[in-house]
């Protein structure tokens, strides 16, 4: 399975600015694809709300596989 990162931009820069960094977010369905069509499945991530990771109380970053 290839999962497509998508490139950092300048929100990532104005966050790196204020000590923060956005989520990757990975779709749920991603296992279900995976299973039914096995290792040929490409999967494009997002980036997480700028607004959401900027107010974040803590720089965690989740795991959503």
């Amino acid at each position: 399975m290839t999962i497509k990162i998508p490139p950092k931009n300048i929100s990532d820069k104005i966050l790196k600015i204020f000590g923060k960094e956005r989520k990757i977010i990975i779709p749920s369905e991603a296992d279900k694809l995976y299973h039914k069509f096995g290792l040929y499945v490409q999967i494009k991530a997002k980036r997480e709300n700028f607004f959401k990771a900027l107010f974040r109380k803590k720089n965690i970053i989740y795991s959503y596989l």
